[in-house]
């Protein structure tokens, strides 16, 4: 087992336009055909075709060219694309990461220069061949689960409720991909899924298959299997990766409700899809939240001195605070030398703007700690959340060993300049921000950090 000295906290999106590549010279002025649309075509039109996601396509000249002064100004505000970890002066990832789509400067400046020339067409024979669609979902689905009965939440009220899924698995099996598939989207605040290796959630669920439970799952022992919140993506391990989940284990889908006031929500089911290995694989995954802590640890880790503090040490982010700061430190202890580490996932809520997760090894001879940063959101957007994994083989991936320390840096706005939170503070029917606490709710706030460990499958 691997431990953490930490309180292991579980509990723990707007037009996707945005574009990845390096920019070509824009001094002849930048044309639809041979500098716009193979951007599009490799960061864009996964959403932005027809059909796709998004509620617009970006595949047509006749669309770019009406869209390129909002494409320009969403891109150069970080708005889009819906990419948060985006590089800075005080983070480089130990490795890029799977699927980056966020855009240089000379990118941004590329889709400007287009739109303030008026969206030139330019020659169709520069375009690329046509784009082809790369389907979404999961590669393969082995398992579908869904709750019992449909479940509505209680009006203007957060509503936190386990539903008890049986994947009905009668021998030991490694999951290499799952999808979390919400039924209301403007519900649904997240989802966590835990692994219940006893079958404790049987008898809590009841005939109902579901039961309260606020904070976490009300299991005496359990793993993470997986994590849902708007933006994050299907998780697809490679062949030689899995998740355990032993016999006849079921699995326990948390899921946070958050209705908007005035609006009565309709009962709703959240379905789970799951990938199962064809055989054991050579290496296990593991999912470790870190995080959420409400004080000071007997070790000097734990939620660090900070500027909300009123004589104790306290998670506090004042009413009024812009760039308000809350620290936390994990150390690690493993039974193993050690581990990959195979990316890493934030989690905030909506005063978040910014989060840095850093790995810290002590010196070779217990000098001053040599810090790696794992990553940082500077672009946070509660809307679109996922896992940063980084594009690597296993081989290849950042260790991480006894010994080390995770710190945890979260950035906050509790000012109405905050858009994501005066739209919160609008919808929520409240004048002005308050003092804001470690907590579940949604206008409550949280410093999480999700990271996938692979080890040497016993």
């Amino acid at each position: 087992m691997m431990r953490f000295r930490s309180a292991f906290l579980a509990p723990a999106a707007a037009l996707a336009l945005g574009c990845s590549s390096e920019a070509p010279s824009i001094a002849a002025g930048p044309t639809f055909h041979r500098d716009i649309a193979p951007l599009l075509q490799k960061s864009c039109l996964s959403c932005h075709a027809q059909g796709g996601t998004a509620p617009v396509s970006l595949a047509s000249y006749d669309n770019a060219r009406a869209l390129a002064p909002l494409i320009a100004e969403e891109t150069e505000a970080r708005r889009m694309p819906p990419w948060g970890a985006l590089p800075t002066d005080e983070c480089a990832p130990p490795r890029p990461f799977r699927g980056d789509l966020h855009l240089s400067l000379d990118e941004i400046a590329l889709l400007r220069a287009f739109s303030d020339a008026g969206a030139p067409e330019g020659d169709p024979a520069d375009a690329p061949a046509p784009f082809a669609p790369v389907a979404t979902g999961l590669s393969r689905t082995d398992i579908e689960l869904s709750p019992r009965e449909p479940f509505a939440a209680a009006e203007g009220a957060d509503s936190f409720r386990c539903f008890v899924l049986d994947p009905g698995l009668t021998e030991p099996a490694w999951v290499q991909g799952y999808d979390v598939l919400p039924g209301d989207r403007e519900v649904v605040h997240h989802a966590l899924l835990f692994i219940d290796a006893n079958r404790e959630s049987e008898a809590l669920g009841g005939e109902r298959g579901s039961y309260p439970c606020f904070g976490d799952a009300r299991l005496s022992e359990t793993a993470l299997l997986g994590a849902w919140a708007p933006g994050t993506q299907p998780l697809e391990l490679p062949p030689d990766v899995g998740i355990a989940v032993p016999a006849n284990a079921l699995l326990v889908m948390q899921v946070h409700y958050h209705p908007k006031p005035g609006k009565k929500p309709s009962p709703e089911a959240t379905r789970v899809a799951l990938r199962i290995a064809d055989e054991k694989p050579s290496r296990a995954l593991l999912n470790v939240p870190l995080g959420n802590a409400e004080g000071p640890f007997r070790d000097g880790n734990g939620l660090l001195p900070g500027p909300g503090d009123r004589g104790s040490v306290e998670f506090r982010i004042p009413a009024g605070a812009r760039g308000h700061v809350e620290r936390m430190r994990f150390a690690v202890e493993l039974p193993i030398p050690e581990v990959a580490i195979y990316g890493a996932g934030v989690h905030m809520h909506r005063a978040g703007v910014d989060m840095k997760v850093e790995q810290l090894r002590p010196g070779p001879q217990g000098d001053e700690a040599v810090r790696a940063c794992l990553v940082q959101t500077p672009a946070w957007d509660y809307n679109w959340q996922r896992l940063y994994s980084y594009d690597a083989p296993v081989d290849d991936l950042p260790r991480l060993r006894s010994g080390d320390v995770i710190e945890l840096r979260c950035t906050y706005d509790n000012t109405t300049e905050n858009p994501a939170l005066a739209a919160q503070l609008i919808e929520e029917r409240l004048p002005a921000p308050q003092d804001i606490l470690l907590g579940e709710s949604t206008l409550d706030e949280m410093c999480v950090a999700f990271l996938p460990l692979v080890h040497p499958n016993f």
